[in-house]
């Protein structure tokens, strides 16, 4: 059997094909940045698509990433799902919080940890003050002790 082509209309239509499965009423936008494929979904039913912390949100994007790996053969590319901007919302005030942090960092000299974040939440402030002149991060703990720290350089 052949494999199928990947692209942008692919991928869209295998996001449409998921939804209309889950039975909720919703569109999607399906662009390509790099080899990252985001596709924006908007829904009445967006907190059941999201799920509580975005738990939904998690598998949807685990299950669109599978199915299309598994039906093209290909797996170098990324998927990034978004359902009403929830996840630009929570990355924008992810990163408000990680600079005023920082800011505090760097005035005071004493360290800040970070609780109750997700593996993603602490890599996306990792990614944020990589290049901060005053502030670094690390990561410490194991499981769900795992938190970050904000400390000065």
């Amino acid at each position: 059997m052949a494999k199928a082509k990947l692209d942008e209309n692919f991928v869209a239509e295998n996001v449409r094909q998921i939804i209309e499965m889950l039975g909720v009423s919703a569109t999607a936008e399906v662009s390509k940045e790099e080899g990252t494929y985001i596709v924006d979904i908007n829904s009445e039913d967006s907190s059941l698509l999201i799920g509580k912390h975005g738990a939904n949100l998690e598998s949807l994007q685990f299950i669109l990433a599978v199915r299309l790996k598994t039906l093209t053969g290909q797996d170098d590319f990324e998927i990034f799902v978004d359902v009403d901007n929830f996840r630009r919302i929570k990355e924008d005030r992810l990163e408000k919080m990680a600079r005023q942090v920082a800011e505090k960092v760097g005035q005071t000299g004493n360290p800040e940890p970070l609780y109750d974040l997700s593996p993603s939440e602490r890599r996306l402030i990792h990614t944020i003050l990589t290049d901060n002149p005053t502030v670094t991060t690390i990561s410490e703990g194991e499981g769900q002790d795992r938190h970050l720290i904000i400390k000065p350089r």
